[in-house]
């Protein structure tokens, strides 16, 4: 294998025609950088030639990996998934063909999918659907709370049971319990408002888990990922193995997040692969874009076809750290 720059491109012979070293609109080009390729980028492409720009998409880094290694078959209609979940296989499209009626299922948390500004912002964007609303209602009814027992307690409300002379009237026990009544109200209204600022401070998002469902249609494998997480599968991602099929898509509509799939060992592990960083399409792209109307944006190797491979998501997702252990 021949070192081509220091940008960690690698040219090395390409199984499908053109000699190594060669380099031309022919040549056989392996673009690999610790991000992966964006597929909305360079992945539409195609060569020079008509081919498929972005011939393999593998996660070298552990990170999209799901064990699927349990099989079951559906019962009336539904699929009990890894999260407890009922999946409804009764739902799914005619597309959708399993010759063995067996599926086997697995669980991802998307946010191990994520690099950390994706994970960052998705953190914010659900904070700010499902928790700040409720929290913000329950924090201001608390100190609103606070606030009536304290304007009470200033206008002298908790004194009424005495008297002109001051004395009770013999009613020195009412005015001792409404006190005290008074008292447990305003602790229990300030201790709710800590509890729910404590709450806030130490509010931590662990993201969606989805359910997974790996088959085999007869030719290819095929995985669906539940990201409705109410089990409607016909509505999840559905893709074929990408090296065969060349499907991608968004994981979801929020994130953004373009994703394909293998399948290994029998459908026993699933391998989402997703990419960290814009670092490997700008590098790809420099070395092989096609644009056949604006050749002047063309890489060095416009006819290059690509296996990207990502090998770093996160720092505990790393090729660089299993290396290293």
């Amino acid at each position: 294998m021949e070192k081509a720059s220091m940008t960690g491109l690698r040219r090395v012979n390409n199984t499908r025609g053109g000699r190594e070293g060669q380099n031309n609109n022919k040549d056989g080009v392996d673009h690999r950088s610790s991000g992966g390729l964006s597929v909305l980028g360079i992945i539409t492409q195609v060569t020079t030639e008509g081919k498929v720009k972005v011939i393999d998409r593998i996660d070298g880094s552990g990170a999209g990996d799901v064990d699927t290694s349990t099989v079951v078959t559906p019962v009336d209609g539904t699929i009990t998934g890894v999260s407890g979940r009922k999946l409804k296989v009764l739902c799914i499209p005619e597309t959708w063909v399993n010759p063995s009626g067996k599926y086997h299922i697995g669980v991802k948390g998307s946010f191990s999918l994520y690099p950390k500004q994706l994970r960052e912002r998705m953190t914010k964007d659900r904070k700010e659907k499902t928790w700040d609303p409720l929290h913000k209602e329950l924090l201001a009814e608390a100190q609103r709370k606070v606030q009536a027992i304290e304007n009470q307690k200033s206008n002298g409300s908790s004194s009424s049971g005495t008297n002109g002379n001051g004395s009770g009237g013999g009613g020195g026990n009412s005015s001792t319990s409404s006190n005290l009544l008074e008292k447990l109200g305003k602790e229990d209204a300030e201790s709710r408002v800590s509890q729910l600022n404590t709450l806030e401070k130490k509010y931590s998002d662990l993201g969606p888990a989805y359910d997974c469902v790996v088959y085999h249609d007869g030719q290819v494998w095929r995985a669906c990922i539940d990201t409705s997480e109410c089990g409607h599968l016909a509505s999840g991602v559905h893709l074929g193995e990408y090296r065969l099929t060349h499907q991608w898509s968004a994981l979801t509509q929020n994130d953004h997040y373009t994703v394909s799939i293998n399948v290994h060992n029998d459908g026993n592990l699933l391998e989402i692969v997703g990419m960290c960083s814009s670092h490997g399409t700008h590098v790809a792209s420099i070395a092989s874009a096609n644009f056949p109307d604006n050749p002047e944006k063309n890489g060095v190797a416009p006819g290059a076809q690509i296996v990207s491979i990502t090998i770093v998501i996160t720092v505990e997702h790393s090729l660089f750290k299993f290396l290293n252990n």
